[in-house]
């Protein structure tokens, strides 16, 4: 028999042990994996060729975004899955889409596998669904046996409890104090370290909105929040400093934490969230009896399991609409506006007829979840009454692509570029701060991307590129969401036989771009930067899809594997080649609307006379 094992996932000792037993039956066995694992028997590497990951991409963002469109009884799935004003679909469309898209991976590799062998078995980290319900015969799965439950760790649930506390203590000495403030920020950002645009010196801060924070007047105030910890030993709760002081005394502040704490103690909040929570298990439960597709079927379980997060969300809307009902703020701005934990707190806002505004953070493409709305979505105004974007692309794209009416578009440019004007004329400065190596500096600004293959790779390919390379200094810096794991980056660079490096999160982007020679990404928005501040970008597009157009539009160069990679560093090195001027200055004015150091200024004039 000809047999195969495909393995998607890390495996417990009970499992390599039965494959280990298998290699030693005499049985002819193939082994796959789909990344790099420390496994006791020899496996090869398979990587799925990039047509079909583009046509799956593609594909099942189409599935989810019909999903919601589709007709039950004369509504829509989404408007059947709304309590309370929040369209809990499009809480959970992010997290579904990627998990479904990954998964759809693994069954295009199990579906080849088993044109080939005999017999094959993945093993698979799930969801168990009902999508393989059609899969050859002589395919069989094997999930995690339970899930491992994480050792809590007893100091970080100490630390929240401390920081709990204070938190409600500073807020309820706040609440004393009439606001009378007719702008609100949301700020939930993980602070990192940004250079204050006077001292140009690093303080930790929202990265995206630490210059409009700087130009508020005293129409403005911020809602702060901390990202729920997880309090497992991988991720401990740190008390940090920047959690209990307001560094913008032009800002007042409250803890959304305190906002939350009253209302525990409400019992007309708990009233209404008992009969909501009760009314969205009643739906989904109904949902499931109704006649549906494989693929509807799995979506509405993915809704279930979710349901623990979804009560979440509920709980903070309830206790948001409480705190706005007191309050007579005029809008609400924010970033990250369609992520589930926002979302509720504008839903909220909403309700008391307080003007949302959405402030791009990211680049924007087809791919992306947050921002692929239906003609349904656009009707039903599940969208920002106004989103601010950088330039005329992100207009266009949101306008023709996403259906956002033109008149709720307004450009204004990237805030963070306001400290770029300042920034070119003290570079030798910043070089001098960074306590870097003095060699020529190269910059690979991480991602966490949802394909654990290619994130892998690309970093493999960065360190292979540069590793012989004696001139040269790489700095990794990592994305604020990778900034708890530089481990992952060191094991790699071990098996690249890589030592020129640096990783950091601490270091300010921007004074890294203004330090670097050139940078490297993959598909980030630290690409558009990079030719904010005239630096040779190259990009790392194995898929070759080009999805932030940095290629097509001539600011980037491209590299599909370290080979191609090492040879464009080495030609950038000796200024063999060079980014095109005037392509830059149309990327500009496309992407960025201008480096002129005024952007917080427009939003800022924006939001006030948006009412």
């Amino acid at each position: 028999m000809n047999k195969a094992i495909l393995i998607n996932r890390t495996l417990s000792v009970a499992e390599t042990d039965k494959i280990s037993e298998i290699l030693t039956s005499g049985i002819k066995l193939s082994i796959f994996a789909t990344s790099s694992l420390s496994l006791p028997f020899d496996f090869q590497l398979i990587e799925q060729e990039a047509e079909t990951k583009r046509e799956i991409n593609f594909r099942e963002m189409d599935a989810m975004l019909k999903f919601g469109d589709t007709d039950y009884q004369g509504k829509t799935l989404a408007e059947k899955l709304t309590f309370n004003g929040m369209s809990l679909w499009h809480y959970h469309k992010f997290r579904v889409y990627f998990i479904l898209r990954n998964l759809s991976y693994e069954i295009a590799l199990v579906q080849k596998l088993a044109s080939e062998f005999d017999e094959v078995i993945c093993y698979s980290s799930g969801p168990e669904t009902d999508l393989i319900s059609d899969i050859a015969d002589n395919v069989a799965f094997r999930y995690p046996s339970g899930n491992k439950k994480q050792k809590n760790n007893l100091i970080s649930k100490l630390n929240f409890g401390f920081f709990l506390a204070i938190r409600f203590l500073a807020g309820l000495f706040q609440s004393f104090r009439k606001s009378g403030k007719k702008h609100l920020f949301l700020d939930r950002a993980n602070k990192q370290w940004c250079l204050n645009i006077n001292s140009l010196k690093p303080e930790p801060e929202n990265y995206n909105l630490a210059y409009v924070f700087t130009g508020a007047d005293n129409d403005f105030m911020v809602i702060d929040e901390v990202e729920q910890p997880k309090f497992d030993e991988g991720n401990p709760f740190r008390l940090k400093k920047w959690m209990f002081f307001n560094p913008r005394k032009n800002l007042k502040r409250i803890p959304g934490e305190y906002i939350l704490m009253r209302a525990v103690f409400s019992p007309a909040i708990w009233r209404n969230f008992r009969l909501i929570d009760g009314n969205i298990r009643n739906t989904l439960s109904s949902l499931l009896n109704e006649s549906m597709s494989s693929k509807e079927k799995w979506l509405i379980k993915r809704m279930i399991q979710f349901h623990k997060a979804s009560r979440l969300y509920l709980f903070k809307n309830l206790a948001y609409q409480r705190y706005f009902a007191s309050q007579n703020f005029r809008t609400i701005s924010t970033i990250d506006e369609n992520s589930p934990a926002v979302r509720s707190i504008l839903d909220a806002a909403r309700s008391h007829n307080i003007r949302t505004i959405g402030i791009q953070h990211g680049n924007i493409h087809e791919l992306h979840p947050a921002y692929r709305f239906t003609e349904n979505d656009i009707q039903r105004n599940l969208i920002c009454d106004s989103t601010i974007v950088w330039g005329e692309y992100w207009k266009e794209f949101l306008n023709k692509v996403s259906g956002y009416p033109i008149d709720r578009l307004f450009t204004a440019g990237q805030s963070r570029t306001d400290i770029i004007p300042i920034l070119l004329k003290h570079r030798e400065k910043l070089i001098a701060q960074s306590g870097l190596p003095k060699k020529e500096i190269v910059v690979f600004a991480s991602q966490l991307q949802q394909d654990p293959l290619l994130r892998e790779r690309a970093a493999f390919d960065v360190f292979e590129s540069v590793k012989e390379m004696t001139d040269v200094h790489l700095v990794v810096k990592l994305h604020p969401s990778e900034s708890g794991d530089p481990e992952y980056y060191h094991r790699i660079a071990a098996q690249a036989q890589c030592s020129n490096y640096t990783i950091t999160s601490s270091i300010d982007l921007y004074q890294l771009i203004a330090s670097c020679k050139l940078l490297i990404t993959c598909f980030s928005t630290v690409g558009a930067e990079a030719v904010y501040f005239s630096k040779p970008l190259i990009i790392l597009d194995h898929l070759e899809q080009d999805i932030q157009g940095y290629i097509s539009q001539n600011v980037a160069f491209k590299a599909t594997g370290w080979q191609e990679m090492k040879s464009l560093i080495e030609r950038i090195l000796s200024d063999d080649l060079k980014p095109e001027e005037e392509a830059r200055e149309i990327f500009i004015r496309r992407n960025a609307f201008a480096i002129d150091g005024q952007t917080s200024a427009r939003m800022l004039d924006f939001i006030r006379h948006s009412v």
